[in-house]
């Protein structure tokens, strides 16, 4: 078994700064975020992880693949990350504001409905804008109903064992999640 290669020198990085070339690894691990559905940039640390999601995010965007990325990273450094996504991408509309408890509504509003290419906010930021438990309980639980009428509409129009199995695994993800979301105790 060989791991699938990704070959980004196709890419063309449109409102890039020109002064900066990105290296092959670069482009290739772009590729992978872009083609792959998921992937872990795990480089040691100088290998330009930062540009990489940075121009994946772009490029995401550009090719109508996302609306807009929502980057979350250590509280320390979302100053230097926006920094960086100037540095790389000077044109870029992106956003890190003061959170405070009296602006968040607002501020979560204006991220919504604003035309930005990313959102560059810290972790515990992103933890206190989560979801109430109980909505993503009532989402996970409608999304497992989804499922299981699925799974039965399968069964009734003898689809293919493969294809109810697939969904079975979703329904036993999605039913996971939702246990792991019930044993969560209040922090």
């Amino acid at each position: 078994i060989r791991p699938r290669e990704y070959d980004g020198s196709h890419i063309r990085f449109v409102g890039m700064n020109p002064e900066i070339s990105l290296r092959k690894h670069q482009v290739n691990a772009i590729a992978h975020v872009l083609y792959g559905g998921n992937a872990l940039l795990a480089h040691e640390v100088g290998a330009g992880k930062t540009f990489e999601i940075v121009a994946a995010a772009m490029e995401m965007k550009r090719l109508g693949l996302c609306t807009k990325s929502l980057i979350v990273v250590p509280n320390h450094i979302t100053e230097q990350w926006a920094a960086e996504w100037l540095q790389l991408y000077p044109a870029a509309n992106t956003t890190e504001r003061d959170f405070e408890k009296r602006n968040r509504r607002r501020l979560c509003a204006r991220i919504a409905t604003g035309d930005y290419d990313a959102i560059i906010i810290g972790h515990r930021i992103y933890l206190i804008t989560a979801l109430p438990r109980e909505r993503q309980q009532a989402i996970l639980q409608r999304q497992i109903d989804e499922v299981l009428l699925a799974i039965s509409d399968a069964k009734r129009q003898k689809a293919e064992n493969f294809t109810i199995k697939q969904m079975e695994r979703t329904r036993k993800s999605l039913g996971a999640r939702l246990g792991k979301l019930n044993d969560q105790s209040t922090k």
